[in-house]
């Protein structure tokens, strides 16, 4: 599957599944494209540092510009994952 710059997560797959929509909003996250960062994101990826149930890396993109914009990225964020209603058991 191929990633989406922007709209593409890396989260700990031991707790979640991939194609899982997650809402991110962090508002003093900026670096993107200026704005305050709020968008829905797919769970698309995994890596070994990426662990415990709220916590993602954004993929930005591939490229110079879109590592620079990754490499300060580190901000707290609201980090819902969206599942449909009974999925859960409640």
């Amino acid at each position: 599957m191929q990633l989406a710059p922007g709209r593409s997560i890396a989260v700990d797959r031991l707790l979640h599944t991939f194609g899982t929509p997650f809402f991110i909003d962090a508002p003093e996250l900026d670096a993107v494209d200026g704005q305050p960062f709020r968008r829905l994101m797919i769970a698309q990826d995994t890596g070994s540092a990426i662990t415990g149930p709220a916590r993602a890396d954004l993929f930005i993109g591939s490229g110079a510009a879109a590592g620079e914009i990754a490499g300060v990225i580190r901000h707290k964020a609201d980090f819902y994952a969206l599942v449909p209603r009974g999925l859960l058991g409640g």
